[in-house]
């Protein structure tokens, strides 16, 4: 953002010169001072240029004669928009000099609002607060013509239609010719308007110019403080709350655009934060750790670089906090980072007689909250008590662990820890490929018949000879075993008849 002198010129003389232009996606508002070095007295315009190039007058042909200083009121002009001056004699400079904010968020931008010529006594509306919107408005109202202008200014509540005698500003007061009026910030709520005229036969222009506030940047109604720049804090800063930290948030917060979280850059933690929105690209360089008791994904693709997903992840570990005798809950656990369900949990030290039976493990975790599967035992309670989490010492953590499809029925695929197998609840096709089970002991099973084993089909054996000479033992025999025997009892038959 600009602060301070903007620019400064001495123009040449009668030319139409610009000062200023609006900045992109700015408001600027800043005051004009106009200093004569010249002995004879000159007639200075400040103005507007408009998309037609056409000038419209903040100062129309105020005379300032030798060592005089004129300064404006604040002047608001819009991106693009172009401030103008004119000098009818040489050695007269302009000295522009203010800031400039940030404008790019509101519906309608801020600036030179609307210029009208009255030429009768026909009341006009001059500018109405759009909707949605609170205005604070200066209005420049310059007499073009040769002779006194009578001029009325008002404010309705409404449109134009609405105004009534009771709403004048000002009510028939003289602009001489070349003269200007400046009437500084009137302020208009949403859909109230500025209404004026003059006298028959008059040329009167009108120029609205100013600042327009929407919820978006912040209403002066409101008790929002809205930045709409950069901005610099060097302490920490609390939202519902004195903050301890950098950031410090209740409630929800939301983030519209790009959020980078760079840990090379940034080594304080950010805690306490409890809901964050961010509407576009969200970059994170470095680890990320989500805690909480649901993650919601809501992505049409999932894309992962690594080609493994680890499920009932945890490592080993303690936590400290409260429980009391005949309890399963634990409150005030801290940490609760590898605390999950299934894990199991037994007492490193409490006060007196605290202890656990044997299998005790995790029910639910909520918050800093921690249920089990058990009750304390002994008496008596402990605030402080510290708790060891197991490693990976049964398959408690495993038990229903897998992978859920939702559908009008769920697909799942989920360890039992009662089978020691994958429960698949709908069924597996392969198109091409091969199914191999390493293991020779194992065996496929149909409900509690083992319909295939290493070396038996059905429960019966395979065999490609047929050595019984009683064909008594049960065999599931293949062509060649079938084939062999049919030839052997055809030569025994035929060597038997010719014997006979």
């Amino acid at each position: 953002m600009a602060f301070g002198l903007l620019n400064s010129i001495i123009p040449q003389t009668g030319t139409v010169t610009t000062l200023h232009t609006g900045d992109t996606d700015k408001l600027t508002v800043g005051k004009i001072t106009v200093g004569s070095k010249n002995y004879n007295p000159s007639r200075i315009q400040i103005g507007y240029k408009d998309g037609t190039g056409d000038v419209k007058y903040f100062e129309y042909n105020r005379y300032i004669k030798y060592g005089e200083v004129i300064e404006t009121e604040n002047l608001y002009l819009g991106a693009g928009q172009d401030l103008v001056i004119r000098s009818t004699e040489p050695d007269v400079n302009f000295l522009f000099y203010g800031e400039t904010t940030n404008d790019v968020i509101n519906p309608v931008r801020s600036g030179v609002l609307s210029h009208t010529l009255s030429t009768g006594a026909t009341k006009q509306a001059l500018f109405t607060a759009p909707v949605g919107s609170e205005s604070k408005v200066t209005v420049s109202i310059c007499n073009l013509g040769p002779d006194v202008a009578t001029v009325k200014l008002g404010l309705s509540n409404g449109n134009l239609a609405l105004f009534d005698s009771t709403e004048y500003l000002d009510f028939g007061f003289k602009i001489g010719p070349g003269q200007t009026y400046t009437r500084p910030d009137i302020k208009l709520g949403e859909g109230q308007s500025l209404i004026g005229f003059s006298n028959p036969k008059s040329q009167v222009t009108f120029l609205c110019h100013g600042k327009l506030f929407y919820e978006v940047s912040g209403l002066p109604t409101s008790d929002d403080f809205v930045v709409l720049g950069n901005s610099r804090f060097d302490g920490n800063v609390g939202v519902g709350r004195s903050a301890t930290v950098k950031l410090d948030v209740v409630g929800d917060t939301i983030i519209t655009g790009n959020t980078k979280i760079k840990s090379v850059n940034y080594n304080e933690d950010i805690d306490n934060v409890r809901n964050v929105r961010s509407i576009g690209i969200s970059t994170f360089t470095g680890d990320f750790t989500i805690k909480g008791n649901t993650t919601d994904i809501q992505s049409q693709i999932l894309k992962t670089k690594s080609n493994n997903i680890i499920l009932g992840f945890h490592t080993g570990g303690s936590f400290i906090g409260s429980i009391t005798a005949g309890s399963p809950v634990i409150t005030n656990v801290s940490p609760t980072d590898n605390i999950i369900v299934g894990i199991g949990v037994s007492f490193v030290s409490a006060t007196g007689n605290l202890n656990f039976g044997s299998g005790v493990t995790v029910v639910s975790i909520a918050a800093s909250t921690v249920t089990l599967s058990a009750n304390a035992n002994g008496n008596g309670s402990d605030p402080n008590a510290t708790f060891s989490i197991e490693s990976a010492s049964n398959n408690n953590i495993a038990d229903n662990g897998g992978i859920i499809i939702r559908g009008q029925t769920d697909k799942t695929m989920l360890w039992q820890q009662n089978t020691g197998r994958f429960n698949f609840s709908h069924g597996i096709t392969l198109n091409s490929g091969i199914l191999q089970i390493m293991d020779g002991t194992s065996k496929v099973s149909i409900g509690l018949t083992d319909v295939l084993t290493s070396d038996k089909v059905l429960g019966y054996g395979i065999t490609s000879n047929i050595y019984s000479a009683t064909d008594n033992d049960d065999y599931l025999v293949t062509a060649k075993a079938t084939t062999t025997r049919a030839r052997q009892v055809s030569a025994e038959g035929y060597f038997a008849s010719n014997s006979i």
